[in-house]
């Protein structure tokens, strides 16, 4: 009974959210502007403009740093934190509170997001989480303790919302509304790459070298990625990434 709750649930939960978005009011479709080009026209045109835009191309660029090392990160995580030779020694039960923990944090951090950025400015606001979240990476392996890794999970969950309110946002200001769905796809296509290559990188690397190599490292390489948009974005510190902005960004890069 209870591992049929367990899958029950979220299912639920998902034609909930379903049953929500059918009654949002309003019109959602991007009418085209131009005739009807083949399907790989569609996307070389899409991933040619992520590529030109000197912004959206350094998100793209962290976006898939970041997935590989998290991925690459908590895909051995759990041989970090959860049985009598782990580190930390968590029972099972215990592992789950942290995911719990981890979305309440994400709760907040995505209710918080915007109030944040109108006091910090969207820039400082988005980078920040993102630094934040890198080196909250390093807190399990310097200190291996439940005490240490629960407010650290909620933390994580916190920034980690946060930032994702403001980097989708930023994109679909920057997307010309008839590229939006195309350009979009093309972002999360490069971006969530790195995921399944991070979570390999991770395994291999922890045979090689061992679990605490494999976090170490995508603590490392986080804060790089962060860099990437800060290089981009920083000129902007005061106010919000606007679509108006999107030519001299495309030109600036070519």
């Amino acid at each position: 009974m209870v591992p049929a709750a367990l899958f029950g649930a979220p299912a639920l939960l998902y034609a909930a959210a379903g049953l929500l978005l059918l009654g949002m009011r309003g019109v959602y479709l991007a009418l085209p502007t131009q005739a009807k080009q083949p399907l790989r026209q569609d996307i070389g045109e899409a991933l040619r403009y992520l590529w030109a835009h000197r912004i959206l191309r350094s998100l793209t660029i962290s976006a898939e740093l970041l997935n590989l090392a998290n991925a690459g990160y908590f895909g051995v995580f759990v041989l970090w934190a959860v049985g009598d030779g782990s580190m930390m020694g968590l029972e099972p039960g215990e592992y789950g509170l942290m995911t719990t923990a981890f979305a309440v944090g994400a709760t907040f951090g995505g209710l918080l997001s915007g109030r944040a950025a109108g006091l910090f400015g969207e820039v400082r606001t988005l980078v920040g989480a993102w630094l934040i979240s890198s080196l909250m990476l390093l807190v399990p392996v310097l200190v291996p303790s439940p005490w240490a890794l629960y407010p650290t999970t909620v933390l994580w969950g916190l920034v980690g919302a946060a930032g994702n309110v403001l980097v989708i946002s930023t994109r679909q200001r920057l997307i010309p509304a008839e590229l939006l769905g195309r350009v979009n796809s093309a972002y999360r296509l490069v971006g969530m790459g790195g995921m399944p290559a991070g979570a390999a990188l991770g395994g291999v690397v922890a045979e090689l070298a061992g679990v605490g190599a494999v976090l170490v490292g995508a603590a490392c390489v986080c804060p790089a990625a962060v860099g990437v948009v800060w290089r981009a974005v920083s000129d902007r510190i005061s106010g919000p990434v606007t679509s108006a902005a999107a030519h001299s960004d495309i030109s600036r890069s070519r």
